[in-house]
């Protein structure tokens, strides 16, 4: 089936200049590093887990062995996605741009300035997508692939903070105390410790600090939310009344090229079959794993 192309748009006159594309949530999760990326896996990934059992005995003479070490691994498999689009030529000529692909019959081009803009909305969808797909995307989904807090909420492991409710400016604060007293105490030193929220209890958050008189609303580019020691990192990806608690390195994000999520390859038609069409097409590959639930605390009112 061809890719739909709508326009809502009578003027074929002379375009005014720049094309405005859609606003896009930011594609935090990979940009930012929250997670471990795993690059270059071909199909799968092992990722390798060890844990030690007590071993301590009060002294006596002799060597008595005692104590377990486990070994154990996850399988990270990403998951071979596509993105695909197939546009007319003559679609853009009629409504925005007949002078920059001149003014022959054939539409022998494209207009660069509507190609261009076009393969920055791909890249931005796919990239909003994919962040998105990280937290709670759902394999079952044609085109998407697991998320953590997908797994997260079918594991019996995972910490998760008692009767969650939609945060508010009004609990936002007892919320994320709550969260923060059910990280386990050998965790929350961790140098890559991540405490990541969603888009609105951030903004509930800033509300709450506004209204005690904590802050002004005039902090500079580089501002930060805190709260005690700890930096609350905003992930767009995140559900709302989301928090999560995690080492990075217990988390993984894993795919084939981390450059494919950024390549669009482009064929216009009429070089093989002149029916004056251009195909845009996408081919990535994106998967997360985790090693250890019981090292992740989850406050979320998130359902499957």
């Amino acid at each position: 089936m061809a890719t739909t192309t709508t326009v809502n748009s009578s003027y074929a006159g002379t375009v005014a200049g720049e094309i405005i594309g859609k606003a896009f949530k930011e594609a935090d999760t990979i940009q930012r590093g929250l997670v471990t990326i795993l690059p270059n896996i071909p199909v799968k990934q092992v990722i390798r887990k060890i844990d030690y059992g007590n071993g301590r005995t009060d002294y006596s003479c002799g060597f008595t062995p005692a104590g377990s070490v486990t070994l154990d691994e996850v399988i990270l498999e990403p998951k071979k996605i596509k993105n695909e689009a197939e546009l007319c030529k003559e679609d853009f000529r009629n409504v925005w741009d007949t002078a920059s692909m001149g003014f022959s019959a054939h539409n022998d081009n494209m207009p660069v300035d509507e190609e261009a803009a076009l393969l920055v909305e791909i890249l931005a969808d796919t990239a909003q997508a994919t962040d998105s797909d990280i937290w709670i995307g759902d394999a079952a989904d044609d085109g998407h692939f697991d998320g953590f807090i997908t797994a997260f909420l079918g594991d019996g492991t995972v910490i998760d903070v008692a009767s969650p409710v939609a945060i508010t400016k009004n609990n936002v604060i007892s919320k994320i105390e709550a969260t923060m007293a059910a990280v386990p105490v050998a965790l929350r030193r961790k140098t890559d410790l991540v405490f990541a929220i969603s888009s609105d209890v951030a903004l509930f958050y800033q509300q709450a600090l506004v209204s005690a008189g904590i802050s002004n609303g005039l902090g500079g580019d580089d501002f930060q939310l805190r709260y005690g020691n700890y930096v609350l990192e905003i992930i767009n990806g995140l559900p709302d009344s989301t928090m999560v608690v995690y080492q990075k390195k217990n988390l993984y994000f894993g795919t084939g090229l981390l450059s494919d999520h950024n390549e669009v390859r482009i064929k216009d038609m009429d070089d093989t079959d002149l029916s004056g069409t251009v195909r845009y097409k996408m081919v990535y590959t994106a998967g997360v794993q985790y090693v250890r639930g019981a090292e992740v605390v989850l406050y979320t009112t998130y359902t499957l």
